[in-house]
């Protein structure tokens, strides 16, 4: 089984790689989150798809850990403290903006409309916005669609 349980510190990633898009995907999710409701839920399903999950904290360095891990997809919370989901739509815009991302939104329509504007403005093209975290089956279909937008999986979600 291929699955990391570790967290990303600042200073864990260097970033000598090539840029997102000619780069090749590597099979795992990168969490960014303090906590690990995100990831446990992840690990949840990517243990069976032998993915592995790696937690970044949000006071990290996004930009590098894109660099070096080179994820099939990156899921954050909108409203994170060290840096927001827009932080995060920016920083991947600049490293691949065909990257799927999962932002967990909240309730509020303001930042649901924050994140459109982003959105569009970064000329993102993957963007996934839940209010809250879904079920299995709902994680289960972003993780197919990821990975087979990153040539990383042959798995097709029905």
């Amino acid at each position: 089984m291929t699955y990391m349980d570790r967290v990303l510190s600042a200073g864990a990633v260097s970033g000598d790689e090539g840029g997102g898009s000619r780069a090749v995907r590597e099979p795992l999710v990168l969490v960014v989150e303090d906590e690990v409701h995100l990831t446990e839920a992840f690990r949840t399903v990517c243990d069976c798809l032998n993915l592995a999950v790696v937690r970044m904290p949000t006071g990290g360095d996004l930009s590098e850990a894109l660099l070096r891990c080179r994820p099939l997809a990156v899921v954050a919370a909108m409203d994170a403290a060290g840096q927001d989901g827009c932080n995060v739509l920016m920083t991947v815009a600049g490293y691949d903006p065909d990257l799927p991302v999962l932002l967990l939104t909240g309730e509020d329509p303001a930042l649901l409309g924050a994140v459109d504007a982003v959105e569009e403005l970064w000329r993102l093209t993957s963007v996934t916005k839940w209010s809250r975290l879904g079920g299995v089956g709902a994680i289960l279909d972003f993780v197919f669609r990821a990975g087979r937008k990153g040539g990383g999986m042959r798995l097709m979600s029905i």
